[in-house]
């Protein structure tokens, strides 16, 4: 008897094991293998208004800024600290309109100047500080204004000063989030000043101390990007850069060559570039997308030039000024840009297409993990813009039952300043699998600023966001 129970005892074992796997797939195969789908995405024709990028008209100007959600603030010294240690909040935000933006959510790029040229006599430094540091009043063919005496160490202490005040007003909300580095020169652009002669020009040094301080100043605010002059050559590791020659086709190439196509120490490794996409970012900018460039890690940004009418950029020379904007990857153009009228433009619409980032959800994959008893969302998201989104705002996962209640929310692991151009990046959510699944569920994606205040608009082909920003990506249906 033993010796028969013992022969037996493997098919005994092997019956059991059956059993067991019929079991665990009778409990798996009638349900969980519905869950398992793939959906492809195409983008949508029109690029959608987003936060950050676009124009950034003077924000003097509210009917320029009623369309735009970027405003230009050049903010003189003069009108900053009009008295010694007395900063003019009150009169600043009243003159800029400031309030107003604030509450519509929008956001301003700032330049803090020291000189501009205009066809009337002035200074922009307070008069208290050029009663006590060097400089001496002009006339030339930029105009009249008042050129400080840069390396004054008085100016230049006072300079710090008013920085660190102007970087504690910053902080108070995100409604700053780009700072150019200017002060020196005229406009501050700092290689305005050889029109003064050589002698006239801040050493190396000097101009080193101004970068510094500004970088101190707005180092504890990471909602700020910091953005160097074009004249500053290579701007340190994290700043970007601006230069207001857009439609100066010489200009532009000369700034895309001396400084946007130079490798900076990236602040974080960009994502693989996908080859479908970089042969499409490549015929479309008429350059390899990534590649460690300067714009790959830090924005850009500028206003269109002066030489030309704005009517011209728009009409006639539209190629060239589109085919500048793809070289140098900017995300905002102003303060020179079109105004009210123009922004309704063709050319205009046209050129917003290629300033900035713009992202888009290019397939979803849905598979279970019976381990962890857990079903697997895989979001691939694209960028098919011209630049990174250079702030890592939270992306949310959504999912909604049958009856659309939110039943689980989950921050998905993806970094959208490592989302380049010609790039995609393939991310996993999850949600504790049940059998309330199979009935019907939908998935939902967000992109919100930390405030909660602004939302990231995909260019998803038949999908808008609802109030809340959320895209309503995916639904199951139960199949009867």
């Amino acid at each position: 008897m033993k010796s028969f129970f013992r022969k037996k005892l493997p098919y005994i074992l092997i019956a059991l094991e059956a059993v067991l796997i019929a079991g665990i797939l009778l409990y798996i195969v009638p349900g969980r293998f519905r869950l398992y789908d793939i959906v492809l995405y195409d983008a949508a024709e029109k690029v959608p208004k987003n936060p950050l990028i676009g124009y950034a008209p003077p924000a003097e100007d509210k009917r320029d800024c009623r369309r735009t959600d970027l405003v230009f603030i050049m903010l003189p010294f003069s009108e900053w600290e009009p008295e010694e240690g007395v900063f003019d909040t009150a009169g600043v935000e009243e003159k800029y309109h400031i309030g107003k933006y604030r509450e519509h959510g929008k956001h301003a790029v700032l330049r803090f100047v020291c000189d501009i040229p205009s066809q009337e006599a002035h200074r922009d430094v307070p008069d208290w500080l050029c009663q006590v540091s060097g400089g001496r009043d002009y006339e030339d063919a930029s105009g009249k204004g008042y050129e400080p005496d840069y390396g004054d160490e008085t100016f230049l202490k006072a300079h710090k000063e008013a920085l660190d005040a102007l970087a504690a007003w910053c902080n108070k909300d995100s409604f700053v989030s780009y700072v150019e580095i200017g002060s020196v020169g005229r406009n501050g652009d700092w290689n305005t000043l050889e029109q003064s002669g050589p002698d006239k020009v801040p050493s190396d040094e000097v101009l080193l101390q101004y970068r510094e301080q500004y970088e101190e100043a707005f180092s504890e605010d990471e909602d700020i990007l910091l953005l160097a002059s074009a004249a500053a050559e290579v701007p340190a590791a994290g700043t970007g850069s601006w230069k207001d020659v857009i439609g100066s086709g010489t200009e532009v190439n000369r700034w895309t060559i001396s400084t946007l196509d130079k490798t900076s120490e990236p602040a974080q490794t960009p994502a693989p570039d996908s080859p479908v996409r970089q042969e499409q970012a490549e015929q479309e900018s008429g350059q390899p997308a990534g590649g460690g460039e300067l714009w790959t890690m830090a924005p850009v940004g500028g206003g269109l030039t002066e030489e030309t009418p704005v009517d011209t950029l728009l009409m006639d020379d539209l190629s060239d000024t589109l085919g500048q904007i793809r070289s140098s990857h900017i995300s905002y153009i102003g303060p020179g840009c079109p105004d009210a009228d123009q922004q309704q433009t063709n050319g205009s619409e046209m050129i917003l297409r290629n300033v900035g980032y713009c992202l888009y959800l290019s397939r979803l994959q849905t598979t279970v993990d019976f381990i962890r008893d857990e079903l697997l969302l895989h979001f691939t998201f694209n960028n098919i813009g011209n630049a990174p989104m250079y702030r890592d705002w939270p992306v949310t996962m959504y999912i909604y039952d049958r009856e659309g209640n939110c039943i689980r929310t989950e921050t998905l692991d993806l970094k959208l300043s490592e989302l380049i151009p010609g790039g995609e990046i393939t991310v996993t959510g999850s949600v504790l699998y049940s059998k309330s699944l199979l009935d019907g569920y939908s998935v939902g994606l967000g992109i919100a600023s930390p405030d909660g205040k602004n939302h990231i608009t995909f260019a998803q082909k038949g999908v808008l966001p609802d109030r809340n920003g959320i895209h309503l990506v995916y639904k199951y249906s139960k199949i009867r």
